[in-house]
C-alpha cells in the first residue's frame, strides 16, 4: 500500500453518527535521525497532550494552548523537636554519670520494673493480662519514655536539682510523668539493691534559669536546646531546698 492509497483509505472513513474525516499527504521533508529529548517529551506529556481513557497511546488531542506549569508545593515547615536527644542528655555533665553506667542502671531496672508493672496490672484487673508473655514485661510499646529516660529524670533532679517541670520539657513528657519517672527510679534502685556506679557531686553552681542551663551544657561541650513542645520551661529553677524552706515559712 503506497502512502496515496493510506490518505485515500483515512480520507473515507465515515463514522455510523456521519463524522466524515479529512486526510492530507504531507510532502515535507525531514531530517532522520532526530529524536525527541526525555525533558520535551515530559513537557508534552504533562501540558500538550489530553489523551483518551481508551487506548491512549493511539487516541489523543493537542491542545490548542499548554496547560499552566504545575505549581510548586511549599515545603512543609521543618518539625519542631519534642525533646532533647536521649545522647545529649546523657552525659556526665548533666547527670554526674558516666554513659555507660547510666545505660547499665537501666538495664538493671528491666527486671524490677516488668515485675512492678505486673503486679500492678494484676491488681487493677484482678488476673493477669493475657498478652503480658507477647508485649515482654507487659508494655503495650506505647511509653513515651524508656527505662534510660527514667534514670537520665532521676540523675537531673539530683545532679542538677533541676524541677520536674524543666525535666518535663527536656524529655518531651508532661511534668507528672517526669515527677514519677525520677520517683520511681530511685525506689527502684532502693529497693532492688541496685549498687549505684561513681557519682560526681553537683556542680558548685546550679543552673537557675533556662539560659544558664543552656549555657552551662555548651561549657560542657553538649549541643543543647530548649525543646519546642506543649510543656513550659520555668523561668526561674526552684531547687528542691527552696522548694522546702518556702514550704516551711508558709
Amino acid at each position: 500500500m503506497t502512502a496515496e492509497d493510506a490518505v485515500a483509505g483515512i480520507a473515507a472513513t465515515v463514522t455510523s453518527a456521519g463524522l466524515k474525516c479529512t486526510a492530507v499527504l504531507d510532502d515535507t521533508g525531514y531530517p532522520d535521525g532526530v529524536k525527541v529529548s526525555g525533558q520535551r517529551m515530559t513537557y508534552l506529556e504533562d501540558r500538550v497532550l489530553d489523551r483518551g481513557v481508551v487506548r491512549g497511546e493511539w487516541n489523543y488531542t493537542v491542545l490548542p494552548a499548554p496547560r499552566p506549569a504545575p505549581q510548586p508545593e511549599p515545603e512543609p515547615e521543618p518539625e519542631r523537636p519534642g525533646r532533647c536527644p536521649q545522647t545529649a542528655l546523657n552525659h556526665p555533665a548533666l547527670t554526674g554519670m558516666d554513659p555507660s553506667g547510666l545505660d547499665a542502671l537501666a538495664a538493671a531496672l528491666a527486671v524490677p520494673y516488668g515485675a512492678r508493672r505486673g503486679q500492678r496490672n494484676y491488681a487493677q484487673r484482678g488476673h493477669r493480662r493475657v498478652n503480658a508473655v507477647k508485649n515482654g514485661d507487659g508494655s503495650n510499646g506505647r511509653r513515651r519514655i524508656d527505662l534510660t529516660d527514667h534514670v537520665i529524670a532521676w540523675r537531673l533532679r539530683e545532679h542538677l536539682h533541676l524541677p520536674c517541670q524543666a525535666i518535663a520539657v527536656l524529655l518531651g513528657i508532661d511534668a507528672s510523668t517526669a515527677s514519677h519517672a525520677a520517683t520511681l527510679t530511685a525506689a527502684l534502685l532502693a529497693g532492688a539493691g541496685i549498687p549505684l556506679p561513681p557519682q560526681a557531686p553537683p556542680p558548685d553552681a546550679l543552673p537557675r534559669t533556662p539560659g544558664e542551663l543552656l549555657s552551662y551544657a555548651a561549657a560542657a561541650g553538649i549541643t543543647l536546646t530548649i525543646p519546642g513542645n506543649c510543656q513550659a520551661m520555668p523561668d526561674q529553677f526552684r531547687t528542691r531546698g527552696q522548694n522546702l524552706r518556702h514550704a516551711r515559712d508558709r
